[in-house]
């Protein structure tokens, strides 16, 4: 079965800068040779595929008419790059052609340039190569915020608050430096080394290491949180999400869960076959899990089979608007199974099936060639083309009140189907949740939003940490938030630092609104910093909505 890519920007998603062609000296395009005599022939093949994936037999007249076509394109670029008034790059053309070619399909066909396939793969394969650690930017200078355990970093020395000045010798400190700069000095292929210098307690160390594999969790959440009750954050569907999933199942079994909320919220989607080995887990052997289907693709089922860990486990799952592609998978097959409350919000809308093609120059071309269907039959991808800005979507649905409210009239323009179980689930734009959780602005306002937009809570974390870190000698993350809370005298100090440092002034009224959140957005910040991304979200279960709804639902079964 082809795998699903999913390429759109939710509301939080990872963004790859792609890199653009630069120029000499004589402001002549800086692009090989013999990658622009190149593009002609990789344009053919986009066109063949774009004309005649799957097709039996083309007219010859037909044939020799794309021919003329393209070769006409060829003629224009030519004529451009040998008579425009300006220098220009014939690489960026041919590839501007072929991303316009790919608009007139479908919102998710895509064009990747050669130096960017590996980054837009890293997340789907699920680790890079690199020294292992977190870090952020902080006066410019590279702060040390965590170091992975079992990492490069981790068995050289490198520690928490360490400050990195060089890399291989050369000074990255005040320089300006920005993340992507980072990330291209300290990725590389496994093994290869590097060299970092670092500043600890006002000593210069240098610490020669060699890059390891370093994983990229998608199962980055997993804990028991009442009784019986678990909970898995799934973030994405990688090459690795249901072997990662298998062994989350298994840990919290061992500590006694009985119940488990999935939550798939702000999960852009990833590879379909690793969705459906997550939901094979909850079904039946011989559930429907899902099918595909296009013009140039067979009908495609796919069904469960013998063995699922939570076959018989009661199981929620969150959504919202960031949940797209393998995770409406996920949660359209457990409902149209009855298998799963579903809870949130509308999820994307992304049922559309890319498959990669590779082009002779090591670029990508991943195009859509199916559609994907619920076990009931409904297809979750929400309308385009000519007069729908598919785009603003998520926008349009804070302006017309949706994430506040259940829009009636999205049911009514939508497609009906019924469960085996007799319920009824709607199509064309996505999954509706059986239990809609509305955006919670309890607490909300302008001072707060000011906090949350502002780098305060970052920084003054970090330097919080620099100066206390001994004292937090809590085994974990569960005995840092059952223990560790923020005073209100701490709260004062962090309030003055915003005001110093970001200009932020305190208004009494909405400090006496937002107090409990601003409390716990700092205790989170702590938290990441001390551990990671999961002890963040465990901090902030106690103000997370959908959770604690998902949580009295489970308590009924």
């Amino acid at each position: 079965m082809s795998d699903s890519f999913d390429n759109i920007k939710v509301e939080q998603y990872i963004r790859v800068e792609k890199k653009s062609s630069g120029g000499n000296g004589n402001n002549e395009p800086n692009s090989p040779k013999w990658l622009i005599y190149l593009m002609p022939i990789i344009l053919t093949l986009v066109a063949v595929l774009f004309y005649n994936i799957g097709a039996s037999k083309f007219k010859s007249t037909e044939t020799i008419e794309r021919e003329e076509k393209l070769s006409r394109l060829s003629e224009v670029i030519q004529m451009i790059e040998e008579n425009y008034v300006d220098s220009v790059d014939a690489l960026k053309l041919y590839e501007s052609s072929i991303n316009s070619m790919l608009k007139e399909l479908d919102p998710h066909s895509s064009y990747i340039a050669q130096e960017d396939v590996a980054a837009n793969n890293e997340q789907l394969q699920g680790h890079f190569g690199g020294v292992g650690i977190r870090f952020i930017i902080l006066r410019d200078t590279l702060m040390v915020t965590n170091v992975i355990d079992g990492g490069p970093s981790k068995k050289a020395g490198i520690q928490s608050g360490d400050r990195i000045i060089k890399v291989d010798d050369e000074n990255i400190a005040s320089k300006g430096i920005d993340i992507k700069q980072v990330h291209d000095k300290l990725k590389g292929d496994f093994g290869t080394p590097v060299k970092l210098t670092i500043i600890r307690d006002g000593k210069e160390i240098e610490y020669p290491i060699f890059r390891g594999d370093i994983p990229l969790p998608s199962v980055d959440v997993a804990y028991i949180l009442e009784e019986d009750i678990g909970i898995i954050r799934i973030t994405t569907f990688s090459s690795q999400t249901d072997k990662e999933f298998d062994q989350a199942i298994s840990k919290l079994k061992n500590q006694g869960m009985k119940k488990v909320i999935l939550d798939l919220r702000y999960n852009g989607g990833g590879y379909m076959k690793t969705a459906i080995n997550v939901v094979d887990e909850f079904l039946k052997k011989g559930d429907l899990i899902v099918y595909t289907e296009g013009v140039n693709s067979p009908k495609v089922e796919t069904f469960a089979t013998t063995f699922g860990q939570c076959e018989n486990m009661p199981v929620t799952v969150l959504i919202n608007s960031g949940s797209a592609s393998a995770s409406e998978i996920v949660s359209g097959a457990l409902q149209d199974n009855d298998r799963a409350i579903i809870i949130g919000r509308r999820s994307f809308g992304k049922g559309l099936v890319q498959r990669p093609f590779q082009l002779p120059d090591g670029s990508e071309l991943r195009l859509t060639v199916s559609r994907y269907y619920t076990p009931t039959g409904r297809s979750i991808q929400k309308p385009y083309g000519e007069g729908i800005d598919y785009n603003s979507d998520l926008y349009d649905r804070y302006e017309n009140g949706e994430m506040q409210n259940i829009d009636s009239s999205v049911f009514e323009k939508s497609s009906k189907f019924i469960t085996k179980g007799g319920k009824t689930v709607y199509g064309g734009g996505g999954i509706m949740p059986d239990i809609f959780v509305p955006i919670d602005t309890a607490g909300t306002s302008f001072y707060l939003t000011s906090l949350n937009y502002s780098e305060a809570y970052r920084n003054f974390s970090f330097d919080y940490l620099d100066k206390n870190r001994a004292k937090f000698n809590f085994k974990d993350e569960v005995a840092f938030n059952d223990n560790f809370m923020i005073s209100d005298q701490l709260l004062d100090e962090f309030l003055d630092y915003a005001e110093k440092t970001e200009k932020i002034y305190r208004n009494e009224s909405e400090l006496n609104r937002s107090k409990e959140i601003i409390k716990n957005n700092l205790k989170a910040e702590i938290a990441t910093y001390l551990f990671d991304t999961s002890a963040r979200f465990l901090v902030n279960v106690p103000f997370d909505k959908e959770v604690q709804v998902a949580i009295e639902e489970l308590k009924k079964m």
